[in-house]
């Protein structure tokens, strides 16, 4: 069977919108977003980030354990995480972390203007099911990023959405508010089983935004949920600002696969690179669900049987090598999953980041095949095993030609750890793609981080009393409410004509309160007014120029009393800058035009009289190609405050050339 199975997977750059369509993609967001506030969500902490994450006025370290839910169980995913042994150490800083930080104090009330932003977020999104009791509930966390070792959270309101630019809808199924996670400042290393984290970050309030994944079923509609959020959270101005304010995971599945979360997508750019790697990866895993199936293999045909095969090579102190069989396997796990990574590969990952042996000292049988993944990719085991080698390994575990094995290096007790964790993750094959949350890397695949967290993982804070909203106060903060951004995209496109590419650089810029003073206030058209808030300081900047909004104001009021023209906007916009105390009466004597009617086609006619085309042939072409010159000279002439169609048509009158 091995010889005839296909290790080929779908190329996912080749997958088209129907191809996602028809393989039943779905996909959903949970956006974080850092909410601006005073103080953190439960102290009066500032909630400023140190500069040097490595800079600190104190540490002290924490080993974390799972405790039961509410219901008496223990969450699979918490239990996975304890598995994995972490020693984290914290970094504290006096100015933005107090003892509730280091989980020495109990929280103290929280933050009631947060809570208010959170409402009129609600109302951005059109939610229609408010909280009329936020009670406070905790999230456990095992990984280190919170000192208490859960999360705390509470629901402000359901069932909202976001609209889509061909009038489909995208379900808001909840929005949170909750506090931020301490951030990690080193680069982990798996085999140390030891994190740092800077808790400048820890408690920050936050929002969560979760859109329902059966409403999007392509990765271009996606990109466009995750755009209309951040509009969202732009224009109304309650979210913060810069790197790292913003965070996205992505849960994506298809049809006979399951949900998969993809951890920390910052970079929106990548989405639709992420969706199909992960579409590419389900289908190969049902593949093998079914490969496997079609062998007759079942749960029990894996063994815990790990033989130790260390006299067959030459260790460090303290290392062994063990290995174990996979009967009726061969082939399998040679099957290329993402780009670059075969199943092997994939289940090396997971095994790694819970026993901290790297995947460099793991090795499976086909990675022995000179068209394997491994091999074509350059990225070698470092256990040596030649051919010499791989025929001892088969004979000592007396494998079948159908047979595949698994061998791994490390200390004994991570070798067992290890084998452990592979056979378990073989067994779950035989049920497709399992739930996981996985963490993106660098070239657009992922990896194992740990189990979906389930409802046991959630219970009541018995530290916060629950805090009654009332109808009064719903309504007094709906006032707060201002334009959403598809409204504003369809006012604007009606008036000026403009794309939704001219509304996200006013949203993004923070222009639009100058926008509408510039078009309502000094009645400039809409076309000049954007010309002058977005077009001219990223020309400016590009010329080592930066405007100040001062500058840009002075210029807005200076055409709106027509003293100065909008084709003088450049020459204005460098003396305003030179000159910030220039009065109104210096800047209309220098930018005033000497030339009336008259004086203009003077001026033209002398400019034409300097022309000469007596030794080319075709005059008219010769014309045409000196015209933009001519123009542009006569127009510095007057000082700039002349348009260029106007001397244009001039000149054809005069020549009448059409």
């Amino acid at each position: 069977a091995s010889d005839v199975y296909k290790r080929q997977m779908i190329d996912p750059d080749s997958l088209t919108d129907d191809d996602f369509r028809k393989l039943g993609f779905h996909a959903g967001l949970e956006v974080h977003h850092q909410l601006q506030s005073r103080r953190k969500l439960f102290c009066n902490c500032e909630p400023v980030l140190e500069e040097d994450p490595h800079n600190f006025d104190y540490s002290f370290h924490r080993y974390f354990r799972p405790v039961l839910g509410e219901m008496g169980d223990f969450d699979e995913g918490m239990l996975i995480e304890y598995e994995k042994g972490y020693k984290v150490i914290y970094y504290a800083n006096e100015r933005n972390t107090c003892t509730y930080e280091m989980d020495e104090t109990p929280p103290f009330m929280p933050d009631m203007e947060t809570i208010m932003k959170g409402f009129i977020l609600a109302f951005y999104f059109d939610c229609k099911a408010f909280a009329e009791e936020v009670v406070v509930n905790r999230k456990q966390y095992l990984d280190g990023s919170i000192t208490t070792g859960f999360q705390r959270t509470f629901i402000i309101a359901r069932d909202g959405y976001v609209p889509l630019q061909k009038g489909k809808k995208v379900r808001i199924s909840n929005l949170h508010v909750e506090e931020d996670a301490a951030r990690r400042v080193n680069w982990f290393d798996t085999s140390e089983r030891t994190v740092y984290y800077n808790l400048d970050r820890l408690g920050v309030p936050l929002a969560e935004i979760i859109t329902d994944h059966l409403d999007v079923d392509t990765p271009s509609e996606l990109i466009e949920t995750a755009l209309q959020i951040g509009r969202v959270l732009r224009i109304s101005k309650i979210g913060r600002r810069g790197i790292g304010a913003v965070r996205q995971d992505v849960n994506i599945s298809i049809t006979e696969g399951d949900r998969v979360e993809l951890k920390g997508v910052q970079d929106i750019h990548m989405f639709d690179q992420y969706c199909r790697r992960e579409v590419v990866r389900q289908h190969s895993l049902i593949e093998i669900q079914k490969e496997m199936q079609k062998r007759g293999l079942k749960k029990e045909d894996f063994k815990h049987t790990y033989i130790d095969i260390s006299h067959l090579f030459a260790l460090p102190p303290k290392k062994k090598v063990f290995a174990t069989i996979f009967p009726k396997m061969k082939g399998l796990f040679g099957k290329e999953i993402q780009p670059g990574k075969d199943f092997g590969i994939d289940i090396f990952e997971k095994s790694m980041l819970i026993t901290g042996i790297p995947t460099d000292y793991h090795f499976h049988s086909d990675e022995f095949d000179e068209n394997s993944v491994r091999k074509c990719n350059n990225n070698y085991s470092r256990i040596p095993i030649n051919d010499e080698l791989y025929q001892k390994i088969q004979t000592l575990l007396n494998t079948k030609d159908s047979d595949a094995f698994v061998v791994v290096q490390g200390s004994e007790k991570a070798c067992m750890h290890a084998l452990k964790k592979i056979i378990e993750r073989v067994k779950l094959a035989l049920e497709g793609v399992p739930q996981e949350t996985r963490r993106v890397t660098p070239d657009g695949n992922s990896e194992f981080l740990r189990v979906i967290h389930g409802k046991d993982r959630i219970y009541p804070d018995t530290d916060t009393p629950p805090i009654l909203i009332d109808f009064e106060k719903l309504e007094e903060w709906k006032k707060e409410v201002g334009i959403k951004p598809w409204e504003l995209l369809e006012e604007l496109s009606k008036k000026y004509n403009f794309t939704q590419n001219h509304v996200d650089l006013l949203i993004r810029d923070n222009k639009l309160e100058l926008f509408s003073e510039f078009t309502d206030e000094l009645e400039l058209d809409g076309t000049l007014a954007y010309t002058l808030l977005i077009e001219k300081p990223r020309e400016f900047r590009r010329n080592h120029m930066p405007l100040t909004n001062e500058v840009i104001k002075r210029c807005a009021r200076l055409l709106s009393k027509g003293i100065i023209q909008r084709e003088q906007l450049n020459s204005v916009l460098e003396f305003l800058q030179e000159n910030p105390d220039s009065t109104e009466e210096t800047i209309k004597e220098h930018f005033s035009t000497q030339y009336n009617e008259k004086e203009l086609e003077d001026l033209v006619k002398k400019e034409l009289e300097n022309l000469s085309f007596e030794d080319v042939s075709n005059k008219n072409m010769a014309f045409q190609l000196v015209l933009p010159n001519l123009v542009a000279r006569i127009i510095r002439k007057t000082n700039n405050c002349v348009s260029g169609g106007k001397i244009a048509k001039m000149i054809e009158n005069f020549l009448e050339v059409k």
